[in-house]
This record gives C-alpha cells, structure tokens and sequence, in this order.
C-alpha cells in the first residue's frame, strides 16, 4: 500500500490527522506521532486540496508531493499534477507505463508519479557513473590524462570507442568520459564500470548520491526508479561547480531533443533507450531551477511524453 500524508488542515477545531491514500476514509490522530514525523520529513499528496470525501482517479492515486520544509508550503503548485494528469489522459497514455519526478529545486518540493516502480535504466545509468569518475579526478585519484585498458569483454557494440580505438588501446580518461555521455557509447560505460570491480562494485558506489534503494537495485538487468534518478540529479544540481564538464558534455548530447524537445533550452540532460525504454533525467537552470527525470515503457511515444511533461514543467517553473 503506498500511503502520503496530506496537508494537516489548520483548524481550531480539529488536531492535524494522517490521511492513508489507498484506504479512505482512513485517519489517525496525529498528536506527537505527526509533530515527530514532520520534523524529518513533511509530505504532501497532490491532491490534498479536494475534501476527503472526493474519490481519486487512478493517475491521482499514484501522484504524490513531498516537501522537505513545511515552511515553504506555500510554494506548493498544487495545479502541476492537475495538468499533467489531463495531459495523460487526453492523449490516452497509460500512466502505469511512464514514471516521473519534478523537483522544484529552489523550495526541496518534489512532485511525482510511479516515482518507487522499477523501469529499464537504459543509458540514465551512465550520469552517476561519469559523476563518480569526476568526483575521483577533483579528490586526485585520478586525473583526465589517466588511461583506461580497452579489454575484449568490454566491447558491447559498435560505437565511438570501438571505431577510434582497438582492443587493448590505453584510453584518456577524458576521451572516455566525454563519448559516453555525448554519444551515450556503452562500450565507454562498460571499460568505467569494470574498473570499479563491476556492475555491483558501481551500484554500490553511486549509493553515495541516492538512498532510494529499490528491490532489485543491484540486478544486472539495469533498472531504476524515478525517485533513485531524482536524487542523482538533484545532487548534480546542488554540486554542479563539481561538474562543470559533464553538465557541458550533457548540453551536447542531442541536444534540443527528448527532455528539451518541446521548450528548446539547451538543458543538461542524459538520455536512454532500449526496446520500449525511452528515458531522460536532466534539469533546467530557469526562475525556479528544477530537475526532472522521465521514466517511460512506451517505445518511441515516450519521446513525445518525456517532452510533454517537461513542457508543462517548465510553464510552471521559468
């Protein structure tokens, strides 16, 4: 059962209550439990706004807000669920196939969608992975002239690396780094990763960027959730004096495509596909800096969807 707490209604009347969102009617007393609660963490459900007693729609049970500072509940833009949940359902798209988090950077309020189901990562995998090498190079673990081995197993398929390099070439680090996340080459991510001991070594590593550990966070299947990419890029936001080459690099990669298809920003994204995975994660640096990871299973549809809902984000945010 997913449960969100609602806005506590301000009465002098009645104490604050939890409102348990896939069981309604369904309240509890807040008292000391609530205060306690809040102190960590303060959660708003999207729809908090409509009196209890009014039925949610599918799209709405799997909406939810959070917000980390119930002092700035009044940033709350409780219209942005609204719109994008007309949009899905004008068009006719089966939201239980697209995932999605909006963080309004400047006030910690994160609106999202399906934000814990698991979807196929695709090449989203590669923005932590580049981010660990870069944190390695500023604690001068290495620098961008170290050289990789470009190892026989670490060829997947044809690309970049594997056009300009051969087996058993010493790759710049740089040059590694920059493919990757400009051409999105797998051959790239794989020699990075095997240099950290392995696929496991590097989930483990990146946990240093998120602590949304899903069920099969460590499968080699390579999925993720919204929530785990939120907060990767919320974290690249926070610290992008860090990662001033990669935010250039992600400006270059199809640029004016997916993410920013529709608002045409220049913005730093990371985008994936395979089979029906079409992802994007990325942020716009506007009025309201935000970052926004898409998530969808809906082949090549979920380009135009992705952009939709950054579209509509934006309108909100610039």
């Amino acid at each position: 059962m997913r449960v969100a707490i609602a806005s506590f209604l301000s009465s002098t009347r009645a104490p604050p209550y939890f409102f348990c969102k896939n069981n309604m009617p369904n309240f509890l007393p807040a008292g000391d439990i609530f205060a306690d609660f809040f102190c960590n963490y303060f959660c708003f459900f999207s729809g908090a706004q409509k009196s209890v007693g009014n039925k949610l729609s599918e799209i709405q049970e799997d909406q939810s807000t959070e917000l980390e500072n119930k002092d700035n509940s009044q940033y709350i833009d409780t219209a942005l669920a609204k719109e994008i949940e007309a949009y899905l359902k004008e068009n006719d798209i089966d939201h239980e196939k697209v995932s999605y988090c909006i963080t309004d950077l400047k006030h910690n309020i994160k609106y999202s969608m399906n934000e814990k189901e698991e979807f196929v990562a695709a090449s989203t995998y590669k923005l932590p992975l580049a981010m660990l090498y870069y944190d390695m190079v500023n604690e001068g673990k290495y620098d961008l002239d170290t050289t990789f081995t470009y190892k026989s197993y670490m060829h997947e398929d044809g690309g970049v690396i594997s056009s300009d390099y051969g087996i058993g070439s010493q790759i710049p680090l740089k040059d590694i780094l920059d493919i990757m996340i400009i051409y999105s080459d797998n051959d790239a991510g794989h020699i990075l990763y095997e240099n950290l001991g392995g696929w496991k070594e590097y989930k483990e590593a990146m946990q240093k960027y998120t602590d949304s550990i899903s069920e099969n966070y460590y499968s080699t299947e390579n999925i993720t959730t919204a929530n785990t990419m939120n907060d990767v890029v919320s974290y690249l936001y926070k610290n992008k004096a860090n990662y001033k080459d990669l935010i250039a690099n992600m400006k270059k990669a199809e640029p004016g495509e997916y993410l920013d298809k529709i608002i045409q920003q220049n913005m730093p994204q990371k985008y994936g596909m395979y089979n029906y995975a079409y992802n994007s994660v990325g942020f716009v640096d506007c009025e309201t800096p935000y970052s926004i990871v898409v998530l969808t299973s809906l082949g090549e549809k979920g380009v135009d969807v992705m952009a939709n809902i950054n579209s509509i984000a934006y309108a909100h945010f610039e």
